[in-house]
């Protein structure tokens, strides 16, 4: 079975749906306690890592989740959304906006087959444009589809919220 990790896992919804699609979650990171402990009961197999991901290395990751390098097809995950939203301040300063970057800087060193980030449409905000220039630097060995927009209402969920999937692939070896 292919293993991924899942970064700011949340409760898990991300992890549902790669576990859905086939995909062994084989770790969750996730500083929140409370959220943890949702995942931790969804996802009762998969190691459970409540580190801040901002102190992590890749190296870490794999101790930490327990597999090899070779193990780890891909990495999954939504990276805080509250500096980018719409709904609140939008600041471009916002600490948390630095972890959308770490995502990729993971990616850059583990580098999985693939990888899918999930955010709110506001990171598309010209603004924040040098933020994901900075984050998608990191990915010169990926190529990156465009930004997909997804409405979770046409898939069954009962919310009108979109979000943007940022998903890419290694293209070299």
């Amino acid at each position: 079975m292919p293993t991924i990790i899942d970064l700011f896992a949340g409760a898990g919804g991300l992890s549902l749906g790669a576990a859905r699609a086939g995909f062994k979650v084989a770790a969750a990171v996730e500083l929140d306690s409370k959220a943890i402990s949702s995942h931790i009961t969804n996802f009762p197999h998969t190691i459970h890592i409540q580190k801040d991901i901002m102190t992590l290395s890749g190296n870490d990751l794999l101790k930490l989740s327990g597999i090899m390098r070779n193990e780890l097809i891909g990495i999954i995950g939504g990276p805080p959304c509250q500096g980018f939203s719409t709904i609140g301040h939008g600041n471009v300063d916002d600490p948390r906006n630095q972890l959308f970057i770490k995502f990729f800087k993971l990616i850059e060193e583990l580098q999985p087959a693939f990888f899918l980030a999930e955010n709110v449409p506001g990171i598309m905000n010209d603004k924040y444009t040098k933020i994901r220039a900075d984050a998608l630097k990191h990915l010169k060995d990926y190529t990156l589809l465009s930004p997909i927009y997804v409405n979770a209402s046409e898939y069954g969920a009962p919310t009108t919220r979109t979000r943007v999937f940022f998903i890419g692939y290694r293209t070299k070896d």
